[in-house]
C-alpha cells in the first residue's frame, strides 16, 4: 500500500509580489470598463459640433466711391415731378456723382445730367411766364463739357459757371460762383498750378470774373516763377489783373 505524500507549493517572495500586481491591474481594468458601461455616452450631434468649426463669414467691404453714390442717389427728387426746381437740384447731385462717385460710372451720371436738363428746358418752355435768366441758364448749362480729368475741361466749366453768376437767376448766383471755384480748385490740382500761357489768363480772367483778386494774381505769379513768360504775356495778365 502506497503512502500518498502531500505536495507543498511553496512561492518565493518574488513570484508574490508579482501576483499581487497582476489581481490590482484586473481589479482596475474592471472598474475602468464598469464606468464605460454605465456612464453617459457622448452624443454623436456633440462630437460633430466640437468637431466641425463654425463657418466664417467673410464680410465685404463697398467702395468709398459706391457709399457716396447711395447716399447721393438717395437724394434725387422723382423725375416726374413738375417742379423745374426739383430738376435743377437733380442736375446738382449727378454733377456731384461724377466728381465723386466710382469712375466706371460717370459718363452714365453725365447722361442722367444732360436728361435733367432736357427735363428742365421742356419744362420751362412751357411756361409761357419764363424769365430771360432761366432761358440763359438752361442755354448755358447745356454747354457744359463732361467734368474729365482734362483741366482744359475744368476751366472751360468754370467760363461757364462764371457768366451764369452774373447772367443767370438772381437767386442762384451765389451757387454757381461755388461751382466755379469748385471746377478751378480741380483744374489747378490737375495741372499743379503750372498752366501753359493761354490757360494762366483763362484762370486768371475767371478768379478775376469772380471778384477773387488774391487768387489771381497767385495764378500769375506763379506763371512768371515757372515759365520765364515774354513780356508781351506779362503785360496782357497785368493788364487783366489790374482791370477794375
Amino acid at each position: 500500500m502506497k503512502v500518498k505524500q502531500k505536495v507543498q507549493v511553496v512561492h518565493t517572495k518574488k513570484e508574490k509580489v508579482f501576483g499581487w500586481l497582476a489581481l490590482g491591474a484586473l481589479f482596475a481594468c474592471g472598474l475602468m470598463v464598469g464606468l464605460g458601461i454605465n456612464g453617459r455616452p457622448t452624443p454623436v450631434a456633440e462630437i460633430e459640433q466640437v468637431a466641425t468649426p463654425a463657418p466664417v463669414v467673410e464680410s465685404q467691404t463697398k467702395e468709398t466711391c459706391a457709399i457716396i453714390e447711395d447716399l447721393l442717389l438717395g437724394r434725387l427728387m422723382p423725375e416726374g415731378s413738375q417742379d423745374v426746381r426739383d430738376h435743377e437740384y437733380n442736375i446738382g447731385v449727378y454733377e456731384k456723382l461724377v466728381m465723386n462717385g466710382c469712375s466706371q460710372n460717370q459718363q452714365k451720371y453725365h447722361n442722367a445730367a444732360a436728361r435733367e436738363r432736357e427735363i428742365v428746358a421742356a419744362l420751362q418752355d412751357s411756361d409761357a411766364g419764363q424769365q430771360t435768366c432761366e432761358q440763359i441758364e438752361t442755354l448755358l448749362l447745356g454747354q457744359l463739357p463732361y467734368a474729365s480729368d482734362d483741366s482744359d475741361d475744368r476751366i472751360e466749366r468754370a467760363k461757364i459757371y462764371a457768366n451764369l453768376s452774373e447772367r443767370g437767376c438772381a437767386e442762384r448766383s451765389a451757387k454757381y460762383v461755388d461751382l466755379a471755384k469748385q471746377e478751378l480748385e480741380i483744374a489747378r490740382a490737375l495741372e499743379d498750378d503750372e498752366f501753359d500761357n493761354q490757360e494762366t489768363i483763362e484762370v486768371v480772367e475767371t478768379y478775376k470774373r469772380l471778384n477773387m483778386q488774391a487768387a489771381a494774381e497767385e495764378i500769375f505769379e506763379t506763371a512768371k516763377r515757372l515759365t520765364n513768360p515774354a513780356i508781351d504775356f506779362i503785360l496782357e495778365v497785368e493788364k487783366i489783373i489790374n482791370e477794375q
